[in-house]
């Protein structure tokens, strides 16, 4: 019979000796089927996580002045080492509840049940719908964005809101695959496409000539716009939402860690150059999407690079939120006319959302300070540090967690909390602002040429 991708085969007849609570990966022998190796589960999350963060990253950069650069590195540190604790904390439910041993299609509100019961799975199910509406939105106006320029010069009525609709249209049958195993491919074409992207911004950016008269300005931050700062760039390091689902489909769960690891790494060093020379370079003039501040043949073949990555990652981010609404509605794992029917009016809705909010920065730092928050700060700590305290047969914690790592991962909740908080209000204010949404896609206006995307 054949094997589903993740389904642990233990050795009955040999079993593995028993493991010390302090051993923070529980063992199985093998898993079988076509899964994902650490190096692909890692390009999935670059693949996830940097296609808004290489647009958007500068202009963060602007709102927060240079200070924003250490606090990258430090929000990349932060919210690195609580997807490692939250890849262990499925390790861990796998080796208590023998359950979750199988695939399993809501695994991050899984964790979050078995860590605070029935309330805290409906806080992680919350948030993380949250998250992945709204990464998808912004990835598909981003999609749409970089359409309308790469098309205006060829066809004048490719503005914003007609190329929502194409993306839309071109996206349904991607989304009907079945889980980031099947569309494999995908995440490494992104991950090619982003380092190619990201060398042709430094380079086109740095090698841009500044008129003498006309010398990039640097503005001193202001509270809101740090915030604002603060939002975007932990939007761009927000893909906790998705890691358990990665994670499902790897022939090694307990190596995630890894995958983890080498994903945060790449996003550093990705987004360090791209940040600082786009800002170093056009200072505040630097727009929320920087290929829109620099024009040029490698940019426009930079843009189309961007704009296939961006159907490549809409599709990865889609998955969960698809996954999670078929497990409630009871559809079959296999490919069928459900599916279909779901995603495409799950589709439908995202892009009835886009074309209702057109302005992708202030959807992003609205998500970035609140479900990403949670997602990525909050909820991998205090579930990791719940379940480790979980009592074993004999009454003792499940896995002992030293001092320094409890401090480190409760500074790290304190941090998202107290700067989610911040960060969330100032982004819904900006947002309740009149006309600070733009030109909703439901007017005659919206499809009148838009000369300055060129």
């Amino acid at each position: 019979m054949k094997k589903l991708c993740g389904t642990v085969v233990y050795n009955i007849t040999n079993p593995a000796p028993a493991q010390s609570h302090d051993s923070p990966l529980p063992q199985a022998t093998e898993k079988t089927g076509r899964c994902l190796s650490v190096p692909l589960a890692a390009a999935f999350l670059v693949a996830e996580m940097s296609g808004s963060g290489v647009l958007a990253l500068p202009k963060a950069i602007a709102n927060t002045g240079w200070a924003g650069l250490p606090l990258m590195v430090l929000l990349c540190a932060c919210v690195g080492f609580a997807g490692t604790r939250l890849a262990i904390c499925w390790v861990l439910l796998e080796d208590k509840w023998p359950e979750y041993r199988q695939p399993c299609r809501r695994p991050y509100p899984a964790i979050a049940y078995r860590a605070f019961g029935t309330v805290g799975s409906l806080i992680c199910t919350a948030a993380q719908q949250a998250t992945l509406l709204g990464v998808s939105t912004v990835f598909l106006l981003l999609a749409a964005q970089l359409l309308s320029a790469l098309a205006q010069p060829l066809l004048s009525s490719a503005t914003l809101c007609s190329c929502l609709f194409v993306v839309g249209g071109v996206l349904v049958p991607a989304t009907w695959l079945g889980t980031p195993k099947d569309f494999w491919p995908a995440s490494v074409a992104a991950v090619i496409v982003t380092v190619l992207a990201c060398t042709v911004v430094v380079v086109e950016v740095a090698r841009s000539p500044v008129p003498p008269a006309d010398p990039p300005v640097y503005g001193s931050p202001t509270f809101t716009s740090f915030f604002l700062g603060f939002g975007t760039i932990v939007f761009s390091l927000g893909g906790a939402a998705t890691f358990p689902t990665v994670q499902n489909d790897m022939k090694e769960r307990s190596k995630f860690v890894y995958s983890v690891a080498i994903a945060f790494t790449v996003l550093l060093v990705l987004y360090m150059p791209v940040s600082g020379v786009g800002y170093g370079v056009l200072g505040q003039a630097v727009s929320d999407n920087i290929l829109l501040s620099v024009s040029g043949t490698a940019v426009t073949a930079t843009r189309a690079m961007i704009f296939s990555h961006l159907l490549f990652v809409f599709v990865i981010i889609f998955n969960p939120v698809a996954q999670g609404l078929e497990e409630a509605l009871a559809v079959p794992r296999e490919f069928g006319w459900q599916r279909c029917c779901v995603r495409t009016l799950l589709l439908a809705l995202i892009v009835l959302m886009a074309v209702s909010v057109p302005d992708f920065g202030k959807i992003l730092n609205l998500i970035g300070g609140s479900s990403v928050t949670i997602e990525s700060f909050v909820l991998p700590p205090l579930c990791y540090l719940k379940l480790c305290s979980t009592k074993d047969d004999q009454g003792k914690p499940y896995r002992s967690v030293g001092f320094a790592e409890s401090a480190v991962l409760i500074s790290v909740v304190i941090t998202g909390v107290c700067a989610g908080v911040i960060t969330t209000y100032t982004a819904a204010s900006a947002i309740a602002t009149p006309g600070s949404l733009g030109q909703s896609c439901f007017s005659s206006e919206a499809y009148e040429i838009d000369k300055s995307i060129t």
